[in-house]
């Protein structure tokens, strides 16, 4: 199949369940399109039902909805978002971990999707989230048990070198053999596998005491084949770093996802989306963190009053998955807004997200343009006035 007659297929699969998000309509039919069951779009089963090209089981479908889980939001501060802040991995980022001093512990790790790495020794490590020295660290922290010997009992290959109190001839050293026995001079064969030093020397002493009369015993092991740390340094690199992305949607000439190319202040992006100064409200732009959390962050930029020299704080470093919302109208309650966008837009936001993402000319595609419309239609009309 053409690969653009498939893009077109997709986006437009995303058009008709966005129009069936906002819309809420039951009577909505298509034929030749598959638009899977997903629990968190607002979608009614019988309308799944319809859209999929299934008989409905009942005449009159339910009014109800599933609604969408409670979020906390709240307002994140300024002070932390007016500097660039440390580069922090996610999810399909590259990373090599290399300890100095033992090649063998040296692995290249991709960021799995539930956030972790896996490497030898510690196994999973947490490092979605994270800076390069905090993973550094924690990883330090993983290999501190490697330090000292876990299991000081005495095992097969270990070495124990025994001494007698004046009776130099029955100093010896000997091996633990395989079946966890050792043999000393006059106490013949003695079990060592498994037990403290002291416990072996005691036997060891009181079968002595049978021979001589005065049996002082010392019992030295040497601990053979225990894999312990010294003196060791982690040092962390990324080797691949995924695309680093914000949404910008609203008041804009070009809604997409923009590339954070190291660094991206909010009026950078602005000006690469084009934004519609005439229309758009410059002092009302939402800046949302952490959507997909169960406690996001939001605030209200005032871009004017920073044009004017009145708020420096205000033209803030963008972060990875940001959406950046322009809206036409002043906005009054910021948290209100947030709270009905997360209410009633945020299923068509994913829908719009994915689609862009799937889009190979997503500034041209008639369907992207569709959506991008859609989406400004329902953003206008959750903006209190």
């Amino acid at each position: 199949m053409n690969p653009r007659h498939r893009h077109s297929q997709l986006v437009a699969r995303s058009l008709v369940a966005a129009c069936l998000l906002l819309t809420g309509c039951s009577g909505f039919t298509t034929t030749g399109l598959d638009i899977p069951l997903l629990s968190r779009t607002g979608l009614r089963e019988e309308q799944n039902k319809v859209v999929s090209g299934e008989a409905p089981s009942v005449a009159a479908p339910s009014n109800t909805t599933t609604p969408l889980p409670p979020k906390s939001i709240a307002e994140f501060d300024l002070g932390p978002a007016v500097s660039p802040g440390e580069q922090r991995f996610q999810t399909g980022d590259g990373i090599k971990v290399a300890v100095w001093g033992y090649p063998e512990l040296d692995h290249t790790a991709t960021v799995q999707p539930n956030g972790h790495i896996t490497l030898p020794l510690v196994g999973e490590v947490n490092a979605a989230g994270l800076s390069v020295s905090e993973l550094r660290a924690r990883i330090t922290d993983a290999l501190k048990p490697y330090t000292s010997v876990s299991t000081p009992l005495l095992r097969p290959g270990d070495q124990l070198a025994m001494d007698v109190w004046q009776r130099t001839e029955l100093s010896k050293t000997a091996v633990i053999a395989p079946d966890g026995s050792v043999t000393l001079p006059l106490v013949g064969r003695v079990i060592a596998a498994g037990r403290p030093v002291e416990d072996i020397r005691n036997e060891v002493q009181e079968r002595m005491l049978v021979f001589l009369r005065d049996a002082r015993v010392t019992l030295l092991p040497t601990l053979m084949n225990r894999r312990v740390l010294y003196d060791y340094q982690v040092s962390v690199l990324a080797t691949h770093l995924e695309p680093r992305r914000a949404a910008i949607i609203g008041e804009v000439g070009l809604q997409g996802l923009y590339e954070i190319k190291g660094s991206l202040r909010l009026l950078q992006a602005l000006a690469q989306a084009q934004v519609v100064e005439k229309s758009a409200a410059m002092n009302s732009v939402i800046v949302i963190r952490n959507r997909d959390s169960a406690a996001p962050l939001y605030r209200k930029i005032r871009l004017t009053d920073f044009i004017e020299g009145n708020a420096p704080d205000q033209n803030i470093y963008l972060q990875h998955d940001d959406i950046v919302i322009v809206p036409k109208t002043a906005i009054a309650k910021a948290g209100d807004f947030v709270e009905q966008f997360f209410a009633r837009t945020a299923p068509m936001f994913s829908w719009w997200s994915a689609a862009w993402q799937a889009s190979v000319a997503p500034q041209t595609a008639d369907t992207t343009k569709l959506i991008n419309e859609s989406l400004k239609r329902n953003l206008l009309a959750i903006t209190p006035n």
